[in-house]
């Protein structure tokens, strides 16, 4: 059985993956997201329509214990569809007694290319297996409480980012481990649509690289703003590119479900 290397990782197109500090159980404090919670972004490329993001929040279940869904979808539109069909959809499933990830399913149709992975992970073995033709071996070492990279997102929503010092949280994707570190850039106040409001306090956040040639080396520089309050809800997000830059920004907002 061979130990993941650090390397490179990919996914839906705007998902994002935020080492090893321990693991905060999420039965202790109080999540800033819930079931029901809906983002929708309008995705855009050189300031024209390029598609739509939606990310959800459903409950689930595993070995008789509750779980949370987290659901991305992305999808193009307008003359990028023409050109480069995308249709991504990943659930990942999450512990929220734990703060650990149980896996991920993507099913990935960009361009020609079509994939679909099935990613389990045992935490407390310190395993996880990977169902999919293009990656070997299919058996991993990872490290304690990993995250998939989804989960990812949700848990530094959940741990917030300082001002001063980052955060590191340990990820698998695509059969690799790596610990990917986000630091605070800065505060801006966007207008946003209902029912957040305008001059909404946001915080600006970026990922950074810990290891090898890590995240987001192929795929350019990313910046993230997030609302400055207890939830955290990704409002924009900034990718640039070889040839320009991506920009995906809040198209509509559902909170969570009263529970």
């Amino acid at each position: 059985m061979a130990r993941a290397r650090c390397g490179a990782a990919s996914g839906i197109g705007l998902t994002l993956a935020l080492a090893l500090l321990p693991a905060v159980a999420a039965a202790d404090v109080d999540l800033p997201f819930g079931v029901g919670e809906r983002i929708a972004m309008r995705i855009t490329y050189a300031h024209l329509l390029a598609g739509r993001a939606v990310v959800s929040v459903v409950s689930g279940a595993h070995d008789g214990r509750p779980t949370l869904e987290f659901v991305a979808e992305a999808r193009s539109e307008g003359l990028v569809s023409w050109l480069f069909r995308v249709d991504d959809r990943s659930v990942a499933t999450w512990d929220p007694a734990t703060s650990c990830s149980l896996g991920i399913d993507k099913r990935l149709l960009e361009g020609r290319h079509s994939r679909t992975q099935s990613v389990r992970i045992d935490s407390q073995a310190g395993l996880a297996e990977v169902e999919d033709p293009s990656i070997s071996p299919k058996r991993f070492d990872v490290p304690r409480c990993v995250l998939d990279v989804l989960s990812a997102l949700f848990v530094t929503r959940m741990r917030g980012v300082p001002e001063k010092g980052d955060i590191t949280l340990p990820v698998f994707d695509n059969g690799h481990a790596y610990s990917l570190a986000v630091r605070y850039v800065g505060r801006e106040r966007l207008d946003l649509p209902p029912p957040l409001g305008n001059r909404v306090p946001t915080v600006i956040v970026e990922p950074l690289l810990r290891e090898g040639t890590g995240l987001f080396v192929s795929k350019g520089r990313l910046t993230i703003w997030l609302t400055d309050d207890a939830r955290r809800i990704p409002v924009r997000m900034r990718s640039k590119v070889a040839l320009g830059s991506v920009s995906a920004d809040l198209e509509s907002y559902t909170p969570a479900s009263a529970p």
